[in-house]
């Protein structure tokens, strides 16, 4: 029976040994895949949009061609992509020409998506890109500016607008007349 015993106790023994090299090998493999991996940083953008007209003064340009001087007002609104254009015209042939600085000082190229024009003149027709007054005689025109993109930090453009009395009626004698555009540039990122 000694001779059973031992055998018993050689299994015992060699059962206990695998058991304990298989919860050591478990304790190694969790030990490797429970290992926690934490990254600290942080980022900042510092990033600014600033694309505008700006209202310099020297705007308005007016001729005419009957010794009479027609009048011009820009006036551009907060955030300065919207601006209003009064021009005062004396006689037919008179005109006054805008020529409106657009400037890209923030820190992303801009592009140029779309020009709106609307007015508060009663029954202006808008078309594109030119509004004439119902009885035709004030015609304004406006000529998109050509940057594309407007480069970021400093990029300068401008845009045109043409305010003219053209006397479509041919009544030849009309006199003071008065009509507003207003222009609103949407720019996009480039």
């Amino acid at each position: 029976m000694e001779r059973e015993e031992i055998m018993e106790n050689k299994h015992k023994n060699i059962l206990i040994g695998t058991l304990l090299a298989v919860v050591f090998v478990m304790a190694v493999g969790y030990a490797a895949f429970a290992q926690q991996l934490t990254i600290n940083g942080s980022a900042e953008i510092t990033s600014n949009w600033d694309v505008h007209m700006t209202n310099d003064g020297k705007s308005a340009t007016p001729s005419s061609t009957m010794g009479t001087a027609p009048t011009g007002e820009v006036n551009v609104e907060e955030g300065g992509l919207t601006a209003t254009f009064t021009a005062n015209l004396v006689s037919p042939g008179d005109k006054v020409t805008f020529v409106v600085p657009i400037e890209n000082t923030g820190s992303i190229d801009a592009t140029l998506n779309d020009v709106v024009l609307t007015s508060t003149t009663p029954n202006m027709n808008i078309q594109d890109l030119v509004a004439t007054t119902q009885d035709g005689n004030i015609k304004y025109t406006v000529t998109r500016p050509t940057a594309s993109p407007l480069t970021a930090n400093g990029g300068k453009d401008t845009i045109t607008i043409v305010a003219e009395f053209v006397d479509q009626n041919n009544q030849g004698n009309l006199q003071n007349v008065s009509a507003n555009l207003t222009v609103t540039m949407n720019y996009v990122q480039a």
